[in-house]
């Protein structure tokens, strides 16, 4: 990853639909949920860790 202070830029919700039409589906997984999508990659997986507190 890079050290750029703009390498991570805050998106609203109400934006992703223009920005990142590809990831709108996954915003409805229920918590504890990770996704991953590059290029022709996609990956979806719960991770209990994020739910176990």
């Amino acid at each position: 990853m890079s050290q750029e202070t703009e390498f991570f830029k805050p998106l609203h919700v109400s934006h992703i639909k223009e920005y990142l039409p590809e990831i709108e589906q996954y915003l409805a997984l229920p918590p504890g949920y990770r996704f991953l999508i590059a290029d022709d990659y996609e990956d979806v997986w719960h991770d209990s860790s994020l739910t176990n507190m």
